[in-house]
This record gives C-alpha cells, sequence and structure tokens, in this order.
C-alpha cells in the first residue's frame, strides 16, 4: 500500500496553537539571551573567519572530551580551546556505558569515531560537584523518570563500589564522593571498546579520570600514584615529561 505524503505541513491544532501563545511571554526572558548571544558571536565572528575556512573541510582534535550536560560545565573554557581542538561528548551524569551496551550506541560511536577516524591521543572523563545526575544515582530506585533510571543504571557497579567504600576523599559530601567514583569507573567502561583497548596497547591513547569543582573552579586529575584526585595542572605536568613505557612486543615480531 502506497501511503501519499502532504505536500505542505499540517497546521498547527489549536491546543497546541494556544500553548504556543501561552508560553511565548513567558520564555521571553530565555530568548533575549540567546538574541544577545548571537548578537556578541556575530560583532566578533569575521575576527575567527579565517579559523572558520580552515575548519571547513576538516577537523583534527586531539582530545576527546566526555563530560555531563550540565550548563556550569564549559569544556573549552576548562581547556582554554578554541574551535575544532576538543571533540565534546555530554550526557547524563558523564556516563560511558561499557563496549555493546544497548542503551548508548550514540556514545559509543562517537569513542569508535574518536579513535579511529579522528585518532585523538587523550581522552578525559570529567565528572563535577553537586551534580544532579549523581544525586538521582543515590536513589536510582526513585529515579522519577524512566529513561533515566535505565541510563542511571549503567552506572550500577560504580555506585556499588562506593557503596563498598571506595571513596577517595571522605572529606566531600556523599554526592561528590560518589561522583569521583563514577568518573574513574567510566575509564574502566572505555577500555572495553576494542577502538580504546588497542591504542591504548600501542601507547597511542591516554586515558584522564578528572573532576571539576564548581564552587571554586578547580581542576583535579586522578593520579594513579596518590590513588586520588589531585590538582590537574601539576599532576599532568608530572606525567608529561614521564618516559612512555616500553610498548609491548607483537606476536609477528621475530
Amino acid at each position: 500500500m502506497c501511503l501519499s505524503m502532504p505536500t505542505q505541513p499540517a497546521p498547527l491544532s489549536r491546543e497546541i496553537a494556544i500553548v504556543h501563545r501561552g508560553t511565548r511571554r513567558e520564555c521571553r526572558h530565555g530568548v533575549q539571551r540567546i538574541l544577545e548571544g548571537l548578537r556578541r558571536y556575530e560583532a566578533r565572528r569575521r575576527a575567527h573567519e579565517e579559523t572558520f575556512a580552515r575548519l571547513a573541510q576538516t577537523q583534527s582534535p586531539t582530545t576527546l572530551f566526555v563530560t555531563c550536560a550540565d550548563s556550569r560545565i564549559v569544556p573549552n573554557m576548562i581547556l582554554s580551546a578554541g574551535p575544532g581542538d576538543v571533540f565534546v561528548v555530554r550526557n547524563i551524569a558523564n556516563l560511558v556505558p561499557p563496549h555493546g551496551h544497548d542503551e548508548a550506541t550514540s556514545v559509543a560511536a562517537a569513542v569508535w569515531y574518536a579513535t579511529t577516524v579522528l585518532q585523538v591521543t587523550d581522552i578525559m572523563v570529567c565528572g563535577h560537584s553537586n551534580c544532579g545526575g549523581m544525586k538521582a544515582l543515590l536513589e536510582m530506585e526513585k529515579a522519577p523518570d524512566v529513561h533515566l533510571g535505565r541510563w542511571l543504571a549503567i552506572a550500577k557497579d560504580a555506585r556499588n563500589a562506593w557503596l563498598e567504600g571506595n571513596v577517595f576523599d571522605p572529606t566531600l559530601p556523599s554526592v561528590d564522593q560518589l561522583s569521583q567514583t563514577c568518573t574513574l569507573h567510566q575509564l574502566t567502561n572505555l577500555r572495553t571498546h576494542p577502538s580504546v583497548a588497542a591504542r591504548v596497547a600501542e601507547g597511542k591513547l591516554n586515558l584522564h579520570a578528572c573532576w571539576f569543582d564548581v564552587a571554586d573552579g578547580s581542576v583535579r586529575l586522578y593520579s594513579e600514584r596518590e590513588g586520588r584526585y589531585v590538582p590537574a595542572l601539576p599532576e599532568l605536568e608530572r606525567v608529561s615529561i614521564m618516559p612512555l613505557p616500553p610498548r609491548a612486543a607483537s606476536s609477528s615480531s621475530p
């Protein structure tokens, strides 16, 4: 059976039209913020024309940055990065499902693309303080939305690890303790992705767990040497000057 499609979009129903008209005044403040931002962008856009022209057909970011959808986290601000510098994945609670997980093919596709096509050299998973996703994870059995509950189930193992005492800073509120534990656990999930595991084994990819404190804007990085999160800058400086470990011998080597 062949179904014909209308050539013109169907008119809005009276009910929808009323909703749109009724909320327009309430939403005016938000629209005004968007307008002001676009005006500022247009005022300075020409200063970046060469950059955009260079990026028009290609990109070569060196970092995949996985973070929360929270509006207070701005990856390009944290890394002082510009257009084309950072490949970003955002979702509730900065989760990376293990390879083959049915709930998050979008994240898996982004990880594959970043490591196989873009061949990034670093993946950073960035959690943060006062995370709404972590608050929901604390009581995941009471998740107010079925989709949120299914998504947070990805972090069940991390939650269990925290409940069993896997805590890096006991002075933090429970939600922040869980956030730090969960953020580090995402590196374990990343390693289940074949493209990640292969590049890590070849010494071509670094994995980092970092944590952003919204209250003061500080960034902390998990240190394997310290077994906790430490100020990010000195830790990265220390790691960057360490000699690379010897690459594992290939099975085809003589």
